[in-house]
């Protein structure tokens, strides 16, 4: 029973770092890295006009580092250096683009 709770801290802790956005959802289906300013899709496909969307929407903010991960329900998680004007664009630009 002593490894009980040390396992719920881990769990929480793992939690807590999703929520915040330090690492993203683990059941993404498209995940898109932003590392040096450059777009890399690491997970899933994303189609050649959206992706150019997002690198000019990215490009225009100035964030160098983060990630965009989009869920298998169609939710979008963003790193936390991602401002919200920001992640509203580029929602609009991954949900709404065919």
């Amino acid at each position: 029973m002593w490894w009980l709770l040390p396992a719920i801290a881990v769990a929480a802790a793992w939690f807590f770092a999703i929520l915040l956005g330090f690492v993203p959802p683990p059941n993404t289906k498209v995940l898109i890295k932003i590392r040096n300013a450059q777009l890399h899709v690491a997970r899933g496909q994303l189609r050649v006009q959206p992706r150019e969307f997002i690198t000019d929407i990215l490009q225009q903010a100035k964030i160098p580092n983060g990630f965009v991960a989009i869920t298998h329900y169609n939710r979008v998680a963003f790193s936390r250096n991602i401002p919200n004007d920001i992640r509203q664009r580029l929602r609009n630009v991954l949900l709404n683009t065919p």
